[in-house]
């Protein structure tokens, strides 16, 4: 998990504000009003039972950031806000101690609707990150399920089982594979998961456990038929790693010894970010995996990167998105760089601002 703490399940947030939103047909209405302007959408996880997440907007022509949720609905956003995905011009926002996904209309920040995310009994699954196809959005929780939401209708069709405590998931080919950390299990004679569950998005059911090493973290698509794995290990005599899985025989097809602590896909590379615990000093890097060429950035401006958090890549607007979390307290910063690592500007954001997402 995120600075692999996981946090205990909490549904006082839930309790506070409910799953009331409006309706599709009263957020139609509101479709021509108050349109946002061109800018970029950032999620802020907040303190962990603070109830103090966030969706900030930052808009381009001002260079203003705003807390876009709560101005708009009048309300907070929930406690602990974990994934943030664009589907069908709507946000899907995963809420892990509200036990919720919050859906915003991306026009104008408005709530939709909140779904919760809870088993049989009422218990928080736990909402960790999301992906998405044409027309479902998959959710992996904590509680090693995996969700199916339809993307139109707003409500949840069926419920896979992964591993233990999934961290992230990915959809490519019709599979969805799921990295199981096993985190919760981490001071325990169990142990860290070291598998990717690979499921079938028809039936949803697992179909493969794929071992990838200790300690699983964000997964993502690298392309047709490639899928790559942040492997953590135990942050002591098992160090991470970077492992790329065939899509098509779902077997391990590289495996490279690459410090980094998040990671998005541009084209046939990664760029990761990483903290040297040794030197004290942070990196931006661009990785090549069909050629194993790395370079990126060697602005100075990434000396003063203090805790670099979330990475996101947009192709639409040529530019790469860092989070810096600061002390994880307090307000942070996104800092913004071209496609070739030259830094353009940087602006302030709540706290613990993870992922960026472009708007026009």
């Amino acid at each position: 998990m995120r600075k692999n703490v996981f946090y205990s399940i909490s549904l006082i947030a839930l309790i506070a504000f409910g799953f009331l939103g409006c309706s599709e047909e009263e957020n139609e209405k509101t479709n021509s009003e108050n349109l946002l302007e061109k800018g970029l959408f950032v999620l802020c996880e907040g303190l962990d039972g603070m109830n103090n997440s966030s969706l900030n907007y930052f808009k381009s022509s001002s260079n203003e950031v705003i807390d876009l949720f709560n101005e708009v609905n009048g309300q907070s956003l929930g406690d602990l806000a974990n994934d943030l995905i664009e589907k069908d011009d709507k946000l899907f926002i995963a809420m892990k101690n509200s036990a919720c996904i919050n859906v915003v209309n991306k026009s104008n920040g408005k709530l939709i609707k909140r779904i919760p995310i809870v088993d049989n009994s009422g218990r928080n699954r736990m909402p960790s990150r999301m992906c998405s196809s044409s027309n479902k959005v998959f959710l992996c929780c904590v509680d090693g399920s995996v969700v199916e939401i339809n993307a139109k209708a707003l409500n949840i069709e069926r419920i896979a089982l992964a591993g233990r405590n999934p961290e992230a998931i990915c959809y490519l080919n019709n599979k969805l594979y799921v990295s199981n950390s096993g985190g919760l299990d981490w001071n325990t004679s169990i142990g860290y998961d070291r598998t990717v569950s690979v499921i079938d998005a028809y039936s949803m059911q697992e179909i493969k456990k794929i071992d990838v090493g200790l300690n699983p973290a964000f997964i993502k698509p690298l392309g047709e038929n490639k899928v790559g794995v942040l492997i953590k290990g135990n942050y002591a005599d098992i160090k991470g790693k970077f492992v790329i899985i065939d899509a098509l025989t779902d077997e391990v097809e590289q495996e490279e010894e690459i410090a980094m602590s998040n990671f998005d896909v541009l084209d046939n590379s990664i760029i990761y970010t990483n903290f040297d615990w040794t030197t004290f000093l942070p990196s931006i890097k661009k990785w090549d995996f069909t050629s194993g060429e790395t370079f990126f950035s060697s602005s100075e401006i990434v000396s003063s990167i203090s805790s670099p958090y979330g990475v996101n890549v947009s192709k639409e607007n040529n530019e790469v998105y860092i989070t810096d979390a600061k002390d994880y307290a307090s307000s942070g910063e996104v800092y913004v760089f071209d496609l070739n690592g030259n830094f353009k500007y940087s602006f302030s954001t709540g706290i613990n601002p993870s992922i960026v997402i472009s708007n026009k």
